[in-house]
C-alpha cells in the first residue's frame, strides 16, 4: 500500500513537472489569421506573422513582423515594438532582436544606430 501511494505522488509529480514546461509556450493564437504559420515537428509554432504585439523574455515584440520561436518554445526572434535595454544592450525599437535557446541576448540593432 506504502509503494503505491509513493508511485502515485511520484507519478504526479512528474506529470506536474513536464505540463509546466509547454506553458509559456506560444500557440498558434498568436498569429495572424491568414499569415503561413510553419511548426516544429513537437507542433509548436516555429514562425509566423504576428496578429497582436507578443509579449517575451521582458519585451514586446511588434504586430504585423514575424516572431520565430526555438522547438522548446522560448522566443528566438522577432522585431522590437519599443526600445529596450537588456543589460549593456541599448536594442532599438522597430529593430530585429534575437536570443539564444537560453532566453540570453544574441544580437540587436544598437540603440546608437
Amino acid at each position: 500500500m506504502k509503494i503505491r501511494k509513493t508511485i502515485f505522488f511520484l507519478s504526479l509529480a512528474l506529470t506536474l513537472v513536464f505540463a509546466s514546461f509547454n506553458v509559456y509556450a506560444a500557440d498558434q493564437s498568436i498569429c495572424h489569421p491568414d499569415a503561413n504559420i510553419v511548426f516544429h515537428d513537437n507542433g509548436l509554432v516555429k514562425t509566423c506573422q504576428l496578429k497582436n504585439d507578443y509579449d517575451a523574455n521582458n519585451i514586446r515584440c511588434k504586430n504585423g513582423d514575424t516572431v520565430r520561436f526555438y522547438d522548446n518554445g522560448n522566443l528566438e526572434s522577432c522585431v522590437l515594438y519599443e526600445s529596450v535595454t537588456i543589460g549593456n544592450n541599448k536594442c532599438k525599437e522597430d529593430g530585429l532582436i534575437s536570443f539564444f535557446i537560453d532566453g540570453k541576448l544574441k544580437s540587436c540593432m544598437n540603440q546608437d544606430n
